[in-house]
């Protein structure tokens, strides 16, 4: 009985941890992506010096509330 219950907790233990490491991995993915997607946007903002004095304008607007 005992070793029939060590074998449930060990199935549920990696059953968690699969669930947690399947969780992990794709926050990762999600950050990486999103992290890529920032630097191409300040890349062409950097390319662009109308487009960054513009957004640079507008988002002081937002900031005011405008």
């Amino acid at each position: 009985m005992n070793e029939a219950i060590n074998q449930l907790v060990l199935q549920s233990l990696a059953t968690k941890l699969a669930k947690s490491e399947l969780e992990s991995a794709q926050n990762e993915g999600f950050y990486q992506f999103l992290a890529q997607e920032l630097q191409t946007m300040n890349e062409v903002l950097e390319y662009e010096p109308a487009l960054k004095e513009l957004f640079e304008e507008i988002k002081q607007k937002m900031q005011k509330g405008e």
